[in-house]
């Protein structure tokens, strides 16, 4: 009995929620979720199914009542049903119930031949999609290619992609959550991560569909050759059957030679360059669709095999390549960011607690550098015992391997993979999310682990043991935290920059961005966009305005990149000399009055 009222319940409630979703699809029109044919179809199946049941119940429980029955109690809502049909006798109910029963089978039935061919293919998609999704710390699970092996590079056809990858295609539910959450999307570029899984599907769907045509019309080749043969057709005299079925062949193989690749053709070039990989689409998608890793590949296929590179990213390879930065600025300016201080090399202090991974932004910015300076502040205040590698640090590589140039990143990370394990490095610390994303998670599959740990993870650290003491800001108004999408997003940090925002802000006074934490917008920097000229609505402008709706007269950051892109937004919104824009470590080597920056400079002797 309790199952019988569980269904009956059920039913009437996917009723109510089918009627509003019609109403919301045609009426309110959220955006991004067009009304179609095929939703129609698809709601109207659902809500049939629910009517013609209660049809069906509504007839049997009039019979019942027309003989003098009581509502059953099994069937609460179909009872409700049989009442407004009123009593009535056996035969008059009879042909009522029988059309109830067999529409619902004809509904039932034909929604199940229907529902491979429509957009509700993620029934049968999503439920092993999730079961099978990345559980992984590494959220971006990036296959090491074997360059040795040149018949794949990267991802070209839907063939290359992994079985996983294709199933994502199948699991989407059309929600356009990836969409209305992506950056590159919301500022006008020719990217919508749901659609692009969609433009995956479809090329599979294309191109099996050709090939079963082709492998048909083969079949018929043979069985008209054969027939030929054997009814002694010649070459002067040809079996006009087989004739045909070579000219059917011939005009498929050129349809299949006319179709576009899939990357770079179907899927277009902008597309995939437009994407910032911040991660904001996988993160709402509700069937842990991976899109930005199928972006990845198909950019690693882009330039290792079509050799189709932007300009602006060619500079920058060829930068890293031969000055291991992306700026090309000389290699042998590593070290001047510390000019004037006491900084530990690998060579003067072996074997330290921490290794500082300083970055290229960090050593070469001279924006970043201050952020440097100010974290060798905090260390020294806290005692911490670290060194830098010094001129031995080069790129970690991570604008190549986000931009698909995998050969320059791999020989990146087998370099830096060789210097730390020289160093015998355990702890590293950067202040850098994309740094702190490749040594954490990329390095292992080159035999470079190590514990990595974010500057804003040991300031909050360090604050909660009350080894640092930062005093509460004096002045500068109210603060806000900007979250980045590689420390936040990819690697679940959320708390430890906002506990540091927090100790340092005036009377406390932190206000929370509308667009924040898992639902944070991107910079505009990942994904090598750091270094692509950016064309149409800027996302970095569009972070910027919300941060001055805000009202916060400080934006506490915690990546270098953010700090170039905001500080820039600023200064187009000519907001910048009202708004600071200072890393967290900033923050805090400003409110440590007891141990000033000049305690770190080097004395020259008498």
């Amino acid at each position: 009995m309790p199952l019988y009222v569980a269904i009956d319940v059920m039913n009437a409630v996917v009723l109510t929620m089918v009627l509003w979703a019609i109403i919301r699809r045609t009426l309110v029109r959220p955006h991004l979720i067009p009304w179609t044919l095929d939703a129609g179809l698809i709601l109207g199946a659902i809500a049939s199914l629910m009517l013609t049941h209660f049809l069906f119940h509504g007839y049997e429980i009039a019979a019942h009542l027309g003989a003098g029955g009581a509502l059953p109690p099994e069937l609460p809502v179909s009872g409700l049903v049989g009442r407004a049909l009123g009593p009535m006798a056996e035969s008059q109910a009879a042909f009522g119930k029988t059309a109830g029963y067999w529409l619902h089978i004809l509904i039932l039935l034909t929604f199940l031949n229907y529902l491979p061919y429509s957009k509700h293919i993620h029934l049968l998609g999503a439920l092993p999609n999730i079961a099978t999704r990345n559980r992984s710390d590494r959220k971006m699970d990036l296959p090491k290619i074997n360059l040795e092996d040149d018949t794949q590079w990267g991802v070209g056809n839907y063939q290359q992609f992994s079985w996983k990858s294709l199933l994502d295609t199948y699991a989407c539910t059309e929600c356009a959550r990836c969409t209305n959450y992506c950056p590159a999307y919301a500022t006008g570029k020719n990217l919508s991560p749901m659609q692009l899984v969609h433009d995956i599907r479809y090329e599979m769907l294309d191109r099996v569909a050709l090939q079963d045509r082709m492998d048909e019309t083969k079949r018929d080749i043979e069985s008209a050759a054969q027939y030929a043969a054997e009814h002694d057709f010649t070459e002067d005299h040809p079996y006009p059957e087989l004739l045909a079925a070579r000219a059917r062949l011939a005009a498929l193989e050129a349809e299949s030679t006319a179709l576009p690749k899939m990357t770079g053709g179907r899927i277009a070039e902008d597309t995939l360059w437009a994407c910032t990989t911040c991660g904001a689409c996988q993160e709402v998608c509700p069937v842990f669709i991976e899109h930005p890793l199928k972006i990845i590949q198909m950019r690693q296929n882009l330039v290792l095999e079509q050799e189709k590179t932007p300009g602006e990213l060619q500079r920058t390879f060829r930068n890293i390549e031969r000055q291991g930065n992306p700026w090309g600025i000389g290699a042998d300016q590593r070290m001047d960011w510390a000019e004037g201080l006491e900084v530990p090399t690998i060579e003067d202090h072996q074997d330290p607690e921490y290794i500082l991974w300083v970055g290229c932004a960090g050593a070469f910015d001279s924006r970043i550098i201050k952020q440097t300076r100010a974290m060798v502040k905090v260390l020294r205040a806290a005692g911490v015992d670290f060194a830098v590698l010094g001129h031995q640090e080069t790129c970690t590589g991570d604008p190549a391997r986000r931009s698909g140039n995998e050969m320059l990143f791999q020989a990146m990370a087998e370099q830096n993979v060789e210097t730390l394990n020289a160093a015998k490095a355990k702890k590293v610390i950067t202040s850098c999310p994309h740094c702190l994303h490749t040594l954490r998670h990329d390095y292992p599959q080159f035999g470079g682990n190590f514990e990595v740990v974010h500057h804003t993870q040991l300031i909050s650290h360090l604050i909660e043991q009350k080894k640092l003491r930062p005093e509460p800001a004096t002045d500068g108004g109210a603060m806000t935290y900007h979250d980045s999408c590689y420390l936040g997003r990819w690697n679940g940090e959320f708390e430890a920059p906002r506990a540091i925002v927090s100790a340092v802000a005036a009377q406390g006074e932190v206000k929370e961005l509308t667009r924040s934490g898992r639902h944070g917008f991107c910079c505009g920097a990942g994904g090598g966009r750091m270094f692509m000229e950016e064309h149409g609505d800027r996302v970095n402008f569009n972070r910027a305005d919300e941060i001055i709706a805000s009202g916060a007269q400080t934006v506490a950051v915690a990546c270098p990149f953010c700090n170039i892109m905001l500080t820039d937004g600023m200064k187009q919104r000519n907001m910048d000399e009202k708004i600071a824009v200072l890393d967290v470590a900033e923050l805090v080597a400003n409110n440590i009055p007891d141990v000033p920056l000049s305690a770190l400079v080097r004395r020259k002797p008498a």
